[in-house]
């Protein structure tokens, strides 16, 4: 009897050996593949591969659990960008080149243009369910950004891409933003925040003939200032000679007036008698003279000549 019990005994512990070593083994990967983690700015959405749907969604950052045979895929919600160029110096181009276009009067153009956008984390499972390759970018954002660049660029000449760039680049945002909210297949899980418009490249001849004429049209400006100049000072120089001897003619004319005034009074008070007036007005002449610094000589009586 004590024989048996030990017996039962053992095969107890056996058990319970077996069963440690099982769980020992096997709880770790199970607890592996039943738990996910989400990062910040991220969405992972958790899949049944044997129903094919979406189970849920959960939004980082956090740990979540879900069945072991249950797969989950993570999606970027945040502000994420899409660069188009190209430097064609150096080689360089983002993930997609810079959008070729025509201009209105067929000038072909390059334009560089970055994309902004961030997406609707509460929108993640329609759109994870339109592009489950999480292709949205190629399929939709990237090919219709550059239809509309194109479309755009087309109504305006090649000297207008560069007088009215900020108002090319005012569509560009306009038309796009309502364009992505309006496209069904992304329902309105794509917010636009920007396109920046960087640079709309020319061809390098255009670019020579634009300085060409630039340059041409500032030497005419400078041109034009000097003969404007010119005529002005002349035209002051003018005046003023005018002014002068207008100025010089009235002096005399008031110095006349003036000198007849005062003969007048002269006659008055020295009478009609000729020679008081004339010796008066040879006095006044003197008086002039001597005030000029220079000797006055009076001779009074006959002069003796010597022959």
């Amino acid at each position: 009897m004590i024989t048996m019990n030990r017996y039962t005994n053992i095969k107890v512990i056996n058990k319970i050996v077996v069963i440690i070593f099982v769980l020992a083994i096997i709880l770790p990967i199970f607890l592996s593949t039943s738990i996910g983690y989400v990062g910040v700015g991220e969405v992972a959405v958790v899949i049944d591969p044997f129903s094919g749907g979406i189970v849920y969604t959960v939004e980082g950052p956090r740990y979540f659990i879900k069945m072991p045979w249950q797969n989950y895929d993570v999606i970027y919600t945040a502000i994420s960008a899409c660069y188009m160029y190209t430097h064609y110096k150096f080689g360089e181009k983002g993930e997609y080149p810079a959008i070729n276009a025509l201009t209105k009067d067929g000038l072909g153009v390059n334009v560089d243009i970055t994309l902004r956008w961030r997406i609707d984390p509460s929108k993640v499972t329609y759109l994870y369910l339109n592009y489950p390759g999480k292709d949205w970018v190629d399929r939709t954002l990237a090919p219709r950004l550059r239809k509309i660049v194109r479309d755009i660029i087309s109504n305006y000449t090649a000297i207008e891409t560069i007088s009215k760039r900020s108002e090319i680049a005012s569509k560009i945002n306009e038309k796009y933003r309502e364009l992505i909210s309006g496209e069904k297949s992304l329902g309105g899980a794509i917010i636009v925040l920007g396109v920046e418009l960087r640079n709309i490249n020319l061809p390098a001849k255009f670019k020579e003939a634009i300085e060409e004429k630039l340059t041409q049209q500032q030497l005419m400006i400078a041109a034009e200032y000097r003969r404007n100049r010119t005529l002005i000072i002349a035209n002051a120089s003018a005046e003023a000679d005018i002014i002068i001897a207008l100025g010089n003619a009235k002096a005399k004319m008031i110095l006349a007036n003036a000198t007849r005034e005062s003969i007048d009074i002269i006659k008055k008070v020295v009478g009609i008698n000729p020679s008081l007036l004339q010796n008066y007005l040879t006095l006044l002449m003197l008086k002039e003279v001597a005030k000029s610094g220079k000797n006055v000589y009076i001779i009074i009586g006959n002069v003796t000549r010597y022959p």
